[in-house]
């Protein structure tokens, strides 16, 4: 490698270093950038990401799993204003039960990317309960689910919201 190649080079290095650099809380800590590991060391008196060649994998939030929580409805239904909610998501689809209100069924997918999806709502049992073919919306944020609801019973339109947790 030239000199001005030896230049690039170690410029590249402290490009990198700095990226992570404001990532480094604590000595020991390791980090993920692009693809490689890197080591909070203490140089001088400032916490520098050390390069230690050894691959490592993001972890992208999943949707997929089974979310549980309380849901708030505007205007309130028969049922009351909060109930519960267990919503199973996976890599087929997705399905919801209200077990408060005693109904629930299968949740048609409309779209989906790595960190929210929506779904049209089927309530295949306890129809009398619980209002049919509403649109959920889910939000990954913060390792919890954004959840909201909306639909319409006789014209009347109703929304409902919840943070649901990963069981």
């Amino acid at each position: 490698m030239g000199r001005l190649g030896a230049v690039i080079a170690a410029m590249m290095i402290f490009a990198v270093a700095g990226e992570a650099g404001a990532q480094c809380a604590k000595e020991g800590d390791e980090l993920c950038q692009s693809g490689q590991t890197y080591r909070c060391e203490k140089t001088g008196s400032e916490l520098t990401p050390i390069f230690q060649n050894v691959p490592c994998v993001v972890n992208v939030p999943s949707l997929t799993g089974t979310w549980v929580g309380s849901g708030h409805q505007s205007p309130a239904g028969d049922a009351g204003a909060d109930w519960s909610i267990a919503m199973t998501i996976n890599d087929g689809g997705a399905s919801i039960d209200y077990p408060s209100l005693g109904c629930g069924g299968p949740l048609s997918q409309t779209s989906r990317d790595n960190t929210s999806a929506e779904y049209h709502e089927s309530i295949t049992y306890g129809r009398d309960k619980c209002i049919d073919g509403g649109t959920v919306t889910v939000r990954f944020f913060k390792g919890n689910l954004s959840w909201t609801w909306v639909g319409q019973a006789d014209g009347q339109p109703y929304n409902a919201v919840a943070v649901l947790t990963r069981q």
